[in-house]
């Protein structure tokens, strides 16, 4: 679910119309880059937009960002005929991600199609329905790298207010399907590209909540997003205490600070460890 090489904390979106953004969105500074085939495309655009992200993808220099791209549904000939072609044309994108997914026959299907490749999958869910089958959905293979929450289409079809409290239920049941498949969390961006406080606050919550990463939409949310999930200098250095003592136990019980210390809580200071490596939270 994460690697020191790339911690995926934050999902930059770039339009699939917008050639001239790509480099710009690569070199951004986000964990993983998604060229979005699907909303961000007019129809009449669609070939054309496709073929210019599956070039900037086979051209592309290596960078430390992981590049990926969003299709149209999987259930349409548009998102089949996306995914054929980025067979076709022997693209190898870090990930694709699949909108609109209703079960884990949906999953499936792209599983089938992509082969022995080894490109791994973004569940985007975006309904009532989907939230229900999301443990179905994450389960459905190796290949799912990651659960995404589409919270505005989501909040339409569920009939709530999108935001904190219309999200809640949505998003607990996101955050525990993808935790128990062990694969990462993907919370909704924010349409805030102005108000950093408000995105960083809004990143903290979703931590909270399980959540492993952030969508953004622009490049000015991606330092308040990624820095959110750095570890504290406090958080840091507790998970310090419990790494020595888990080292030194040989399998017996642990205390640290005077608090049990079991397998969940091992693991989660494994991850601030791994995310100590690439700084301690700064005020922005």
């Amino acid at each position: 679910m994460m690697s020191l090489a790339n911690p995926r904390r934050c999902l930059l979106f770039v339009p699939g119309a917008r050639a001239d953004r790509f480099q710009k969105a690569l070199m951004s500074g986000a964990d993983q880059i998604c060229i979005d085939l699907e909303d961000a495309v007019a129809l009449a655009d669609k070939v054309s937009a496709r073929e210019a992200a599956y070039d900037f993808i086979i051209h592309a220099a290596v960078n430390a960002a992981e590049l990926g791209v969003r299709i149209n549904t999987i259930s349409s000939a548009l998102g089949i005929a996306d995914l054929k072609r980025l067979l076709d044309r022997g693209a190898q994108p870090a990930f694709v991600m699949l909108p609109k997914i209703e079960s884990a026959d949906e999953i499936m299907i792209a599983d089938k199609l992509l082969g022995g490749t080894a490109i791994p999958l973004i569940a985007q869910l975006e309904s009532p329905r989907s939230v229900f089958e999301s443990r179905a959905i994450a389960a459905a293979t190796s290949r799912l790298q990651a659960l995404m929450f589409g919270g505005f289409d989501y909040a339409v079809a569920a009939r709530v207010k999108p935001g904190r409290e219309g999200w809640r239920w949505a998003r607990g049941q996101i955050a525990a399907a993808a935790a128990e498949a062990e694969v990462g969390a993907i919370d909704v961006p924010s349409l805030d590209i102005k108000d950093c406080d408000d995105i960083a606050t809004e990143t903290e919550h979703v931590i909270a909540l399980g959540f492993t990463s952030k969508a953004a939409i622009h490049p000015a949310q991606i330092a308040a997003i990624q820095n959110a999930f750095l570890p504290t200098t406090e958080e840091n250095a507790y998970a310090k205490k419990v790494l020595e003592a888990v080292a030194q136990a040989q399998d017996a019980a642990i205390a640290v600070d005077g608090k049990l210390v079991d397998r969940p809580i091992e693991l989660a200071a494994r991850r601030v460890a791994q995310l100590s490596t690439l700084g301690i939270r700064q005020t922005l």
